[in-house]
């Protein structure tokens, strides 16, 4: 049985982002997957942390698991690399910080190894568009051959009341 959380907190923070980067206010796991694996030009990591919490504090491996599999793999078979790497990494945040991690990590890992094993030699690419760190002690980024990724103190702040960004 899945534990409805209540967060009124992390909700408003994310639709307040959501208004200001001029998306639709949608908070369905499938919504801020598409934002945040394929984010603007212009969007910074300040502009996607309420949306990057929100998303992995309420991603349902029952509920989203299944279609946020389908949208890496259209991703892959497109070659759209960008995409794949940030949807991949994203993924794989869930299977570490998520509330519900121990299902996202028996229902994904496996299929992310084969996923990151079908990228092809492509430039390294920061998570966030704006982001000119080059952090190769991340992990995550190493394996989805992105130059940085989301700072895991502020991610594991974010998880937390007041989600404070």
């Amino acid at each position: 049985m899945t534990q409805v959380m209540v967060d009124p907190h992390g909700r408003d923070a994310a639709l307040t982002a959501l208004y200001y980067l001029g998306q639709r206010e949608d908070l369905s796991a499938a919504t801020l997957f598409r934002l945040l694996s394929n984010p603007q030009p212009d969007m910074a990591l300040r502009d996607l942390e309420p949306p990057l919490g929100y998303f992995v504090r309420h991603a349902d491996p029952d509920l989203d698991g299944a279609g946020l599999r389908d949208a890496v793999e259209l991703n892959l078979r497109q070659q759209d690399w960008p995409v794949v790497q940030r949807g991949g990494y994203l993924l794989d945040l869930l299977c570490y910080f998520s509330p519900q991690h121990a299902e996202w990590q028996r229902s994904l890992l496996p299929w992310l190894d084969d996923v990151t094993n079908q990228l092809p030699e492509v430039p390294l690419l920061p998570f966030f568009p704006r982001d000119s760190r080059h952090n190769p002690m991340d992990a995550l980024a190493v394996r989805w051959r992105l130059s940085s990724g989301v700072l895991y103190d502020r991610l594991k702040r974010l998880l937390r009341p007041p989600y404070v960004c």
